[in-house]
């Protein structure tokens, strides 16, 4: 599958766009699990919040859905390989919490991108739209980045970027966290999501892995809750 673009200054201009806060991949309603783990932590500051969102994201997200964006945009023009990893990114996510917001993410990523322009006739964005694969977010991402023309290495830590700042952001939002604090976290942890996005890069499907035991009980325990700001 041909890249839309093959200027990198377009693509640069195209991933800015897609990793926008105000693009609507519908990544800002979910926190995670961290909601409930806010709630049950009230004395929980600046420091150990950020040590809890870097913790999911170094030892969770980058190596299960950080290598899973990388193989999709190794994959973007296979789409029975594409669904297969899907399937693989389903076996990861063993409770409703983790499945809801990485395929409704993902679900919401491929229609916006079809509607805005992005990607007219994906393959896979159809197969996803039409139902016929989850459409898990770290696929869809890595297939959609690499039909932009978007480096390997760039799209991975696009989408490990996204997800600290949609935490943090769920964080701010929750009156848990000043957004200067936010900016400061990402700063001095942007060496780290880096070499996370080149690790994920390196890593073959056999060796993903993903561990967050305190924030997926927490998340189980926030689908119980009767009122909550976020879905996940």
């Amino acid at each position: 599958m041909p890249a839309t673009t093959t200027d990198p200054g377009v693509a640069l201009a195209l991933w800015m766009q897609l990793h926008d806060s105000a693009f609507p991949t519908g990544r800002m309603v979910h926190s995670q699990g961290l909601e409930q783990w806010l709630a049950e932590r009230p004395d929980a500051d600046h420091d150990e919040i950020e040590r809890t969102v870097i913790a999911y994201v170094r030892d969770s997200y980058a190596p299960l859905d950080g290598t899973l964006a990388a193989a999709a945009w190794r994959a973007a023009d296979d789409l029975r390989a594409l669904c297969a990893l899907d399937d693989v990114a389903a076996s990861y996510k063993l409770f409703g919490n983790a499945r809801v917001s990485s395929e409704s993410a993902g679900r919401q990523l491929a229609a916006a991108s079809r509607q805005s322009g992005l990607a007219d006739h994906h393959p896979y964005l159809v197969a996803v739209l039409d139902g016929a694969t989850p459409g898990h977010c770290a696929v869809v991402e890595g297939a959609l980045q690499a039909r932009l023309g978007i480096p390997m290495h760039v799209a991975v830590l696009g989408s490990v970027r996204s997800m600290m700042a949609s935490m943090l952001s769920a964080a701010i939002r929750l009156g848990r966290l000043g957004p200067l604090h936010s900016q400061r976290i990402q700063a001095r942890n942007a060496p780290l999501l880096v070499e996370l996005a080149r690790q994920a890069c390196h890593r073959p499907m056999a060796d993903v892995w993903s561990v967050a035991p305190a924030l997926e009980i927490s998340g189980m325990r926030h689908e119980t809750r009767t009122a909550r700001l976020f879905t996940t």
